[in-house]
């Protein structure tokens, strides 16, 4: 199933040469990813209040290979690139009229509200990412 999301540069997302901000880059792949997962049933804010897990960000990275300006609209395609015990990395490729323009992988891992220590991945996250599509980190 391919997941996508479709969103506008705005002023607030540049910096001062008038392009994407690169911390802007990581905010809209987080928010494609949370709408993926409001999109399959998942509520973030019912994850945060409710559940004995959190699922803090270990490691980020992007690219650039063109710059995205405001009123740019762009689409976002999350992938899953990696599954493990207690770890997950979320990718993010950025389209622009069909051409890539950027990419970031994100690493989250699942960790108990109260020790404060990783656990393996809940079950019903586990279910939900399965729902992305997966791809290679290499082909990222």
């Amino acid at each position: 199933m391919l997941v996508s999301y479709r969103t506008e540069i705005h002023l607030r997302d540049t910096d001062a040469t008038g392009v994407l901000y690169f911390a802007e880059q990581f905010r809209l792949a987080l928010e494609a990813f949370e709408h993926f997962l409001k999109e399959s049933g998942l509520s973030l804010n019912e994850l945060i209040q409710k559940s004995s897990f959190l699922m803090p960000i270990v490691h980020a990275e992007g690219d650039y290979f063109a710059p995205l300006q405001v009123g740019d609209e762009i689409e976002i395609f999350p992938a899953l690139s990696r599954l493990g015990t207690s770890s997950f990395t979320v990718s993010a490729r950025f389209m622009k009229k069909g051409g890539e323009v950027g990419k970031v992988s994100i690493v989250h891992v699942a960790v108990d509200k109260s020790s404060k220590r990783s656990i393996p991945i809940p079950e019903p996250l586990r279910k939900v990412l399965s729902k992305l599509p997966q791809v290679e980190t290499a082909s990222l």
